[in-house]
């Protein structure tokens, strides 16, 4: 299963707006370059909530009940990326920006 999600500012701020992280380095691009990245960055959580929605579509409502998402953050997205989220037959996640790994990961469920 495999998904593109377009990065803009509207979402990290939106994001932003729910969590109540205002870092300014997901607000000020500015701030952001001159730390040493190409813009302002999404939140991590943000990303781990797009791999979690794939896990949702794939196990359906036992994933609510039995669902163990982990995500490990490895590189920055940031505005204009165009964001590939995948999730294997095995949970297994990657997400993808450029064909790079920004995002790894794994999504199952836990048997009682």
């Amino acid at each position: 299963m495999k998904r593109k999600i377009e990065i803009t500012q509207g979402k990290i701020d939106r994001y932003g707006d729910i969590n109540g992280d205002f870092d300014i380095i997901h607000y000020d691009h500015d701030y952001a370059v001159q730390r040493g990245f190409r813009g302002t960055l999404v939140h991590g959580p943000h990303l781990s909530g797009f791999a979690c929605d794939m896990a949702l579509e794939k196990y359906g409502i036992d994933w609510f009940k039995q669902g163990r998402l982990r995500t490990k953050w490895i590189a920055p997205v940031c505005p204009g990326d165009e964001l590939i989220v995948e999730i294997a037959e095995d949970g297994t996640i990657t997400e993808t920006v450029n064909g790079a790994p920004v995002v790894v990961g794994s999504a199952t469920l836990e048997r009682a």
